[in-house]
């Protein structure tokens, strides 16, 4: 008996003494998984291509462009056109979605359309601003190849209305 108190007091040492840094992945900076939940509804405000952050490109990239709805109880979401309000969800526009545990990933999964899940680095989250990265094919034609856009959102503070449809 006393060996293996002896032999798990040793492994426990060992375990607490040996960090474990070379296998931990720093969280993403200024981020808060329940920062989508402080404000109701997000505005996309700039998409630009990876190395090119001056040149806004929200024209060439209107999928990604809108409102968006983030219910963190609930882990549902809904996108909206910023122009309308009216909602994108029967177009893969909405769905349950989840903030991974080392904060890198933004997983979506659609209740509708033709994808079934949208995998996306999160960039910046915080209560001030929403920034992902994501691959797509240049302009949204799928024979181009792929560029890396990142999407900011601001907590939309606008006039049109949304109503979540689920």
């Amino acid at each position: 008996m006393n060996k293996h108190s002896l032999l798990f007091t040793l492994i426990l040492s060992a375990g607490i003494l040996s960090p474990l840094t070379s296998q931990a992945h720093p969280a993403v900076e200024n981020s808060d998984a329940k920062a989508l939940g402080t404000s109701p509804r997000w505005l996309t405000t700039k998409v630009y291509i990876e190395g090119a952050p001056e040149i806004d490109v929200k024209d060439t990239y209107p999928g990604v462009v809108g409102i968006s709805a983030w219910d963190p109880e609930r882990n549902r979401y809904e996108f909206f056109y910023a122009d309308t309000g009216l909602s994108k969800y029967d177009n893969g526009g909405g769905g349950y979605f989840m903030v991974t545990g080392d904060k890198k990933s933004h997983i979506l999964i659609p209740d509708n359309g033709p994808t079934r899940t949208i995998v996306r680095q999160l960039e910046t989250l915080n209560t001030q601003e929403f920034t992902y990265s994501r691959e797509v094919p240049r302009d949204m034609i799928d024979a181009n190849p792929l560029v890396r856009i990142h999407v900011v959102h601001a907590p939309y503070t606008g006039s049109v209305t949304t109503t979540p449809t689920h």
